[in-house]
């Protein structure tokens, strides 16, 4: 029997890549990257909502006996979560996309120093030496083994790393007590807040239509992403569900040759074989 840890982060990864996929076409469609963001994320939790209404009900009656401490963190892993994208969204401005791909990853070592402090995940030999490997695949990968020059905008993106690193590990801390559903449901509610007041403060125009499907679809795949996201790390620990995305760029890769006819190089099959082995090492790793 395949394990449910393989399934949820399998699950997370897929849908990660589709989401980074349907975001690219909405902005190749004109879609302004502030508006991408706030529609996305109202999106993604009327789609929670409705999940939490229609088919959780038994879940609805626990909402009462959610303590204070509890609303405190869905408040707070709101906040991370759109700051994150906030960060990412105006970082990537400021720098190239090789950088920002690459970058956005340095999770890889903020997940497992914070599950570390938080909830004394032991950092090992083995975990030190699969997070180089997955680096070095991811490197090959979305930079074609080019040399990375430093930007401005570089630090915005390390910043939203942490930020989305954070924001995993107030969901974990919440996973001990709660649903992933009603997490799910309570920390993109938080963060539709926040973006309802962004809208006012940089009058965005939520309601255009430019390239909707495109934002429906991103929006969709963020939902079940945090939802799944929320599976994984309940069951096994922060360090095996972050290396588990590290498949994004693989999948990122295969999708951009299928439909967007990008072209890939050799050097990125060795980097995405790399990838693929460190994935397979990774199942051994003790929750």
């Amino acid at each position: 029997m395949i394990p449910k840890r393989l399934v949820y982060g399998s699950t997370v990864a897929i849908l990660l890549s589709f989401s980074i996929f349907f975001k690219k076409l909405a902005l190749t469609k004109g879609v302004p990257p502030m508006t991408l963001l706030i529609q996305f994320l109202l999106i993604a939790s009327i789609i929670l909502n409705i999940n939490l209404l229609l088919f959780q009900k038994k879940n609805i009656r626990k909402i009462r006996n959610i303590k204070r401490w509890e609303w405190k963190n869905a408040f707070f892993a709101g906040f991370f979560l759109i700051s994150a994208y906030l960060a990412s969204t105006y970082g990537l401005r400021f720098t190239t996309s090789i950088n920002y791909s690459f970058i956005i990853k340095s999770n890889l070592i903020f997940v497992p120093i914070l599950a570390f402090f938080f909830f004394q995940e032991k950092i090992t030999k083995e975990k030190i030496f699969l997070a180089f490997t997955f680096f070095t695949g991811i490197y090959l990968v979305t930079t074609k083994g080019q040399f990375i020059l430093p930007h401005f905008g570089d630090l915005l993106i390390i910043v939203a790393a942490f930020f989305f690193s954070t924001f995993s590990i107030v969901n974990k801390k919440m996973a001990k007590m709660l649903e992933p559903e009603i997490i799910s449901w309570g920390v993109t509610s938080c963060a539709a807040i926040f973006a309802l007041i962004l809208i006012f403060i940089l009058k965005v125009n939520v309601f255009s239509s430019i390239g909707l499907m495109f934002v429906f679809l991103s929006g969709l795949a963020e939902a079940l992403i945090i939802l799944f996201m929320n599976k994984i790390i309940r069951i096994t620990s922060m360090t095996y569900y972050v290396m588990m995305t590290m498949f994004v760029p693989v999948i990122n890769l295969i999708l951009g040759i299928l439909f967007l006819h990008e072209t890939i190089y050799f050097i990125q099959l060795i980097g995405g074989s790399v990838l693929v082995i460190s994935g397979i090492m990774v199942q051994r790793l003790r929750d």
